[in-house]
């Protein structure tokens, strides 16, 4: 039986990045993973998706073009940009593989599965290990609609694998994942429309990222139907009841974006604590009952992305090594992104918590219409930046960024909360101009320079 100081199941983002971080640091590590190295991230999820979104930026702007100066019609091949999303998906799959092998990781392409805590079984070969991390990640969650085989049915897997050719897609579910594929799809001239059961898409969510999600809705022509259950599918169309109310909406594509669920199979032998809902119980340093065997990643659902995965990672990686260190995973610090155009990007604790917690916060806005660098690239009819931050201390709590590549804008208030910078650090920093990054420079100069002594 071969012998490992680490073996990793899942070969996503946080698998593959912390089996580097460990065997660069001296550690015999195995990594099992199954299908195609980088997990949903580079195969199925981040990577393919936003190499489409960033075509759909590119018809969004050509619809435009007149305003830029530039007289002339453009076609477009959807089936070439899927093709870019693929080739995309491979190029990276080799540079995983590549750092993997130079950091002299042993990468088995099989199903692994635990025999017991120290014992993982993948086809004929059984490995010991002294220490085991679990990031087998998730999968879409598929739901049960009587008649549905009559319709065209699709997961975000399958429509980011392969192009597919239709005029009209219904998506039930409101979500991330629904919102990018809508827009995305909308953007390309196709009748999209979203079936939402609560009273309002990403009802749980502050206020700010609502109206900026609205705002695409509206500018992209989503047509949204809220309140609503999915009674089943007739030859043509969906039967969905609102209150007392039934109608058909006719379709014969779905999209089905009703969230995921994980990948636990690989340790279904163990008697590992979960909660009610079946993810696993890790404490701080994502150790699980079995105090060798630690989850990262969705497999613990803290929070399904891969940012979080990698930082879980780091987390894993400083505690088996035994290095010193303060670092804390802290949800409320990592930043995340809705990749519509622009982009809607959130960071810190939302306005509820805060208000359960509370915290007396208030806050402050500047519209994409009072920015120099908005105006410059004729861009400023939607967009804004909102900082929360604590009344007395001015600390800064959290923030939306609904501006272009705020993906990437959100970075610096992330940084600052975790940090727990305050609105006059803010305000110290020079900011390159005109650029849509100094927005935050305008927020922070506007409360500095009114407060009152």
């Amino acid at each position: 039986m071969k012998k490992f100081d680490i073996a990793i199941i899942g070969g996503g983002p946080g698998g593959y990045s912390l089996a580097v971080i460990l065997a660069n640091n001296g550690k015999n590590v195995a990594l099992f993973e199954s299908n195609a190295l980088g997990g949903t991230c580079v195969n199925r999820g981040c990577i393919p998706t936003k190499t489409i979104l960033k075509s759909a930026k590119i018809r969004q702007l050509m619809s435009n073009s007149d305003k830029y100066g530039f007289e002339s019609s453009h076609t477009f091949n959807l089936e070439k940009v899927f093709e870019n999303a693929r080739n995309n998906s491979k190029k990276l799959q080799q540079a995983i593989k590549g750092a993997l092998e130079g950091a002299g990781v042993s990468v088995f392409n099989q199903e692994a599965k635990l025999l017991s805590k120290n014992v993982i079984k993948a086809e004929n070969n059984e490995i010991y290990a002294d220490k085991i991390v679990l990031a087998t990640g998730s999968r879409p969650r598929k739901i049960q609609i009587e008649g549905i085989e009559k319709a065209n049915v699709y997961t975000s897997d399958d429509l980011i694998l392969d192009y597919h050719d239709f005029d009209e897609l219904t998506i039930i579910g409101g979500g991330v994942i629904a919102l990018e594929f809508a827009s995305f799809y909308a953007n390309f001239d196709k009748k999209i429309t979203i079936i939402e059961s609560n009273n309002q898409l990403f009802g749980n969510f502050d206020e700010s990222i609502r109206d900026a999600v609205n705002s695409i809705i509206q500018r992209d022509k989503i047509n949204i139907i809220t309140n609503a259950k999915v009674l089943k599918y007739e030859t043509d169309g969906l039967l969905i009841q609102q209150g007392e109310t039934i109608s058909k909406h006719k379709t014969q594509n779905i999209l089905l974006a009703v969230g995921r669920i994980v990948n636990n199979d690989s340790f279904s032998e163990l008697n590992l604590e979960k909660y009610d809902n079946g993810v696993l119980k890790v404490n701080e340093f994502f150790q699980t009952s079995e105090e060798n065997i630690y989850a990262i990643g969705d497999l613990n659902a803290i929070m399904m992305l891969s940012t979080s995965a990698y930082k879980q990672g780091d987390v894993v990686a400083k505690h088996i090594l035994h290095q010193k260190s303060d670092e804390k995973f802290v949800k409320s610090n990592i930043p995340f992104a809705i990749y519509t155009n622009p982009d809607i990007s959130f960071v810190g604790k939302s306005e509820k918590e805060l208000e359960s917690a509370k915290i007396e916060f208030e806050s402050a806005q500047v519209f994409a219409k009072n920015l120099p660098r908005a105006h410059a690239n004729l861009d400023f009819e939607i967009g804004f930046v909102k900082i929360n931050y604590e009344k007395n201390t001015y600390k800064i709590l959290s923030a939306t960024i609904f501006l272009e590549d705020s993906a990437t804008l959100i970075n610096q208030i992330a940084l600052a909360i975790s940090k727990d910078m305050t609105i006059f650090d803010l305000q110290n920093s020079a900011f390159t101009h005109p650029t849509l990054a100094e927005s935050v420079y305008y927020i922070s100069r506007n409360i500095a320079f009114s407060k009152k002594s």
